[in-house]
């Protein structure tokens, strides 16, 4: 169904209009109606109508500027031009718009108003089936660049490809690039999670071009969006950003962040499809600079969409960062100083984040990783194959902020330091706040998410490192322990299975039930039976 909005001055041909044909059995709706151009502008952006019955002469704007800036907003618009006989001339200047086809208000009438949109709409279904095979041909540009970019690199501008001349039509083009962990969804839930995504791009930027890939647990998705580039472009970016995030956080409980490029004509997409990737990895910073704000922010709660900035590249071009010694840090496991060794450690990290390089980060924790390796090999440290696995360079992608990249550091080398001393390593900082929020709130309703703010990290990242440190994921271990807590009170008390249920923090006593029999292999009244009978 063709959307349809028609501009006229006159109130009595726009309602004659309205009035000439039924308008939806025919396969067409009335979308709204203005009495002047700035007033049909302003409708066209907001409600982006297919084909626009438009006076030449009207006040304010007339018909022929309208078509002009219309046009802008959208290339796919298709006008029909309103014109009385001695303003015929105005008609033919429309002509070089590329307005085909023109009504005479006189000669209107049920006949040549449906004969004339029929016409439209032929010429619009053979102009989709171009705009398709372009549509294809701007994806491949996009899938191109994109696999040339790959992902937490900045490729040169350089080495990719501008797009030929005319592929891409609009004025004015903005690239975003947004990610989100997928570390805790399975794969059903990520099939999901990439239609969902697609489908809210589509509504919130109409003609928007994408690509889409996974890589390490992260989910990323490359916009080329063409925008009007008259309007306040950042904002309007980032409130559907925002839009955006909120649902996919609900239906996912995932968090979205991106980065955004400066809009710019299609010419120069390398450069903004570079630039979308700098400020993606600007978020990288969101909350962890001790300023505590980035240039072009706007972060909600663990949402976060950062505009391009000139400063993001200098800070990538910088080479001094912060040194990282291994023989200090050697010198200082060996004297077993551990105050001084995690001192030593933030006063490096307090470095690489003012300087603000996600490459800095990088190549500081790749260092420490390093250092870390050589010295259990140098000191014939006996470390678990658990606490192995910590020393490997590709946990650098699931790490989500330099602020954990930090943590994930002193709790490397807190290990080690547990190693020397007890000849076994302890849970890290992280996953101790874990065990005990689990004791203290076992009987409420919580989830990841919770224990991993009251940690100051990502659930992502707290779901990867109690996995390594205790053997199981977390919720195997709440589990475990609700049900150790159960097994108490069935045996102790009378209480009722539903009250036991409620007591140690499931919702639902069926859910209670089937958990402890796959815990214990027994039903709950056999287990109270058998126990309190060997009592």
């Amino acid at each position: 169904m063709y959307h349809v909005l028609i501009v006229d001055d006159e109130f009595l041909v726009r309602l004659g209009l309205k009035t000439t044909i039924d308008w939806e059995a025919h396969g067409y709706k009335v979308a709204g109606e203005a009495s002047n151009g700035k007033e049909a502008l302003e409708m066209v952006r907001s409600s982006l109508p297919d084909i626009v019955l438009v006076d030449v002469k009207m006040p304010l704007m007339d018909g022929l500027e309208f078509i002009t800036e219309a046009k802008k907003i959208s290339e796919t618009l298709s006008f029909i031009i309103l014109s009385n006989y001695e303003n015929f001339q105005y008609a033919k200047r429309a002509m070089k718009l590329g307005v085909s086809q023109y009504l005479l208000k006189s000669e209107i009438n049920e006949d040549t108003l449906l004969a004339t949109l029929e016409s439209v709409g032929a010429q619009r279904s053979s102009r989709h089936v171009l705009q398709q095979d372009d549509r294809q041909a701007r994806k491949a540009y996009l899938t191109n660049n994109v696999s040339k970019a790959q992902i937490n690199a900045c490729i040169p501008i350089d080495r990719m490809d501008a797009p030929p001349e005319g592929l891409f039509g609009a004025e004015g083009y903005v690239v975003i690039k947004y990610f989100c962990s997928i570390g805790l969804l399975n794969e059903q839930s990520i099939d999901m999670l990439s239609k969902t995504m697609v489908s809210l791009v589509e509504e919130e930027f109409p003609k928007v071009v994408y690509g889409e890939s996974i890589y390490q647990m992260h989910y990323y998705i490359t916009l080329i969006c063409p925008v009007n580039p008259f309007a306040d472009t950042n904002k309007t970016c980032i409130e559907k950003s925002i839009l955006i995030g909120r649902k996919i956080k609900y239906y996912f409980s995932v968090f979205l962040k991106g980065g955004i490029s400066r809009k710019d004509r299609a010419a120069h997409l390398p450069r903004l499809l570079r630039e979308a990737e700098i400020a993606r990895q600007q978020c990288f910073f969101d909350g962890s600079k001790t300023d505590g704000a980035l240039t072009g922010m706007h972060s909600e709660k663990e949402h976060s969409y950062i505009v391009y900035n000139e400063t993001f590249e200098e800070n990538q071009k910088k080479e001094a960062r912060p040194h990282v010694s291994s023989s200090k840090i050697l010198g200082l496991l060996t004297e077993g100083k551990s105050q001084e060794l995690s001192t030593y450690i933030h006063d490096v990290f307090i470095g690489v984040k003012d300087q603000g390089s996600y490459t800095g980060v990088e190549h500081t924790f790749i260092d420490f990783l390093s250092i870390a390796k050589s010295s259990v090999e140098r000191l014939n440290i006996p470390i678990t194959e658990n606490f192995a696995s910590k020393l490997d360079y590709d946990n650098w992608n699931i790490l989500t902020s330099a602020g954990e990249t930090e943590v994930y550091i002193h709790d490397i080398f807190n290990g080690i330091l547990d190693f020397m001393s007890r000849g076994i390593s302890g849970y890290s900082a992280s996953v101790k706040k874990a065990l005990a929020y689990v004791e203290e709130h076992y009987a409420s309703n919580f989830t990841l998410e919770d224990v991993a703010h009251c940690g100051e990290i990502s659930k992502s990242y707290l779901s990867m490192l109690f996995k390594q440190e205790t053997g199981i994921n977390f919720v195997t271990y709440l589990n475990q322990y609700r049900i150790k807590k159960g097994k108490k009170l069935l045996t102790d008390t009378n209480l009722k299975i539903y009250e036991i249920a409620e007591e140690i923090g499931f919702g639902s006593p069926y859910y209670f039930s089937r958990v402890f029999k796959e815990v214990t292999g027994m039903q709950c009244k056999e287990y109270r039976d058998y126990y309190s009978v060997a009592n």
